[in-house]
């Protein structure tokens, strides 16, 4: 595939017509990808990242690597990279080689760590494209080998499993490695980290054997740069956490970890991404007449329906059939019958103001009004799942006042 059909890929190819404004900030690439009137698209807004940041800023007050993996959990990874830059974030955190990469040949200037694995092929262009690698592995004996041949120095976080149990050196065995790779001659150990299981006791235990292995490396003279261990949970519920950073992820975009935080919100955080689409056809149904496959609405009386032209394969939970809202006009609508791939349906309970081409709002960003918190508690989806389950190939539109 060639580069620029990749950048279409993602999603971050030039945007339709329609999105011409000045409120608009828009990647471009080459190759231009039209986008219909009548498609859903997502609208970010970039005030409320920002104010999300401060407020996460004023609590802990150490230095922040922002978690954009994911394509930044739904919101767009090269825009909101670009954005967290210029807000001054510290680091920035991905999940795969690939996303490093990207960000790099987009022009990213930040720190950048690679959270996930790599292997003895990706050696080269961890050094070549000047990211920092989390290791865990024998691979890091490889990453020193090639860095030595290619007569750079490679950046590494070294990570330990305190308790979570899904990667990571053990921490039985964290100090011997510890010791190995702090005599290869041309990786520098930047920082040092841990994931916690977020239960509360058990966080505790995680953090005391992390911090002993910190200690015990540092008493034998070994510098293992920064400690960070807390994402969004450990920010919120365990100041103990924060260490000398912070890896904050769903918090940056408006929303938190659990039902619970979110019930507190402590932060007083505003939602980032909104869903919309078009109402694509408005009918009448008689008595009788059915919707969707196998007839799963069948109307009683006389009801008034909008087609609503996305579905699941945009990410629009199909287990919200029959169970969520829409926003049209500001007034809300059920959602019957089945979500199907292209389409949602919606009862307009006779309200004949509704037209062919009106804005349907399918997640919102304004603040306990049908936000994706919502739409979680009522298909059973964890927030992440809604909101990183959205199609990376549908159209981002970026609002902020400052624009």
């Amino acid at each position: 595939m060639k580069r620029r059909d990749f950048l279409d890929f993602l999603g971050i190819g030039s945007l339709a017509p329609w999105f011409d404004s000045k409120e608009v900030s828009q990647t471009t690439s080459e190759k231009t990808s039209y986008k219909s009137f009548m498609d859903p698209w997502i609208e970010i807004n970039l005030d409320n990242i920002s104010w999300n940041l401060k407020k996460i800023r004023e609590l802990v007050k150490v230095p922040i690597m922002a978690v954009i993996k994911a394509n930044a959990y739904g919101h767009g990874l090269f825009e909101i990279a670009r954005f967290l830059e210029k807000e001054g974030v510290e680091w920035l955190m991905v999940g795969k080689i690939e996303e490093a990469v990207n960000l790099r040949r987009s022009g990213i200037r930040c720190p950048i760590l690679n959270f996930g694995p790599f292997s003895k092929e990706d050696c080269e262009i961890i050094l070549s494209e000047n990211f920092s690698q989390s290791v865990f592995t024998e691979n890091v004996f490889y990453l020193n080998e090639r860095a030595l041949k290619l007569k750079r120095i490679g950046k590494i976080h070294i990570h330990i499993d305190t308790g979570l149990g899904r990667t990571g050196i053990s921490y039985r065995q964290a100090i011997s490695f510890i010791e190995r790779v702090s005599k290869l001659s041309n990786l520098k150990i930047e920082g040092i980290s841990t994931d916690l299981s977020e239960d509360r006791e058990f966080d505790l235990e995680q953090l005391k054997r992390f911090q002993e292995i910190c200690y015990s490396a540092k008493k034998k003279g070994i510098s293992i740069g920064m400690r960070h261990a807390g994402s969004s949970d450990g920010i919120l519920n365990l100041k103990e956490s924060h260490l000398d950073m912070v890896r904050p992820g769903i918090t940056i975009y408006g929303y938190y970890p659990s039902p619970q935080t979110q019930k507190e919100d402590k932060l007083n955080l505003k939602p980032a991404l909104s869903l919309k689409a078009k109402v694509i056809y408005v009918k009448e149904l008689l008595p009788g007449d059915s919707l969707s496959y196998h007839r799963t609405f069948v109307a009683q009386k006389k009801e008034l329906v909008a087609t609503i032209g996305a579905g699941y394969s945009d990410g629009y939970p199909p287990k919200l059939s029959g169970r969520a809202h829409v926003l049209i006009q500001n007034k809300r609508f059920p959602v019957i019958a089945t979500v199907t791939a292209n389409h949602i349906m919606v009862n307009l309970e006779n309200d004949k103001s509704i037209k062919i081409g009106d804005e349907v709002i399918l997640i919102n960003n304004k603040k306990g009004e049908l936000g994706a918190d919502e739409l979680s508690e009522l298909c059973g989806l964890s927030v992440y799942k809604i909101l990183i389950g959205l199609n990376p190939l549908l159209p981002r539109k970026y609002i902020s006042k400052s624009d």
